[in-house]
């Protein structure tokens, strides 16, 4: 059954609503807006941390209700892999707006989408090009997705603000993910060193 939302948050909250969730697997590295609609429906979240590839370093109990992202539109064979195993996986498509629908319910936010898709593909392989043997990410995407951004993850901090600096001197808008989490995070390295370049 599909129902519109024009935020991933609200159908987020229905299908926590919807479906008397209890309790709901989350990850450290995601907008907080997720964790307080989780909050707001009375469900209370559970944390999980994930690796350099964006998936999540633990095993789940296989009937728990699981919330993943799939991050910057680059992580649909994570998503293949999760779903074969996890009945209750809901798959966050904020950032892959294109993505078909899997597991127990897909959310998506209408309001990110922005130009046209192929051109978006086609943009990103060029980055690709560009960054790929300094990129500190391996990217295994199908030939169909499209991605949100390029994220280039820098070897140091610094790398990644001169590399902001500039993207912005070209009249680029750099948007760094999400909040700080501690730095004995594996995480922090997104928050810090991620550099997603936009795709128009």
């Amino acid at each position: 059954m599909k129902n519109d939302f024009k935020f991933a948050r609200d159908a987020l909250r229905y299908i926590i609503k919807n479906n008397g969730v209890q309790e709901i697997y989350i990850p450290y590295y995601l907008c907080d807006v997720i964790r307080h609609a989780v909050f707001a429906e009375g469900a209370k979240p559970l944390f999980y941390h994930i690796d350099d590839n964006f998936m999540p370093v633990r095993d789940f109990p296989l009937e728990s209700f699981i919330l993943y992202p799939n991050y910057f539109g680059i992580c649909d064979g994570n998503v293949d892999k999760l779903v074969k195993t996890y009945p209750k996986l809901i798959v966050d498509n904020a950032h892959a707006y294109y993505a078909e629908p899997k597991g127990f319910a897909s959310i998506y936010s209408p309001h990110k989408v922005t130009g046209n898709h192929e051109i978006k593909r086609k943009i990103f392989d060029k980055y690709h090009n560009i960054y790929a043997d300094t990129n500190q990410l391996s990217f295994d995407i199908s030939e169909e997705a499209i991605p949100f951004c390029y994220p280039y993850l820098a070897s140091t901090i610094e790398e990644a603000d001169k590399l902001v600096e500039k993207l912005t001197a070209r009249g680029l808008t750099i948007y760094r993910y999400w909040n700080q989490l501690p730095a004995s995070y594996n995480e922090y390295k997104f928050y810090s060193r991620l550099v997603p370049i936009p795709l128009d």
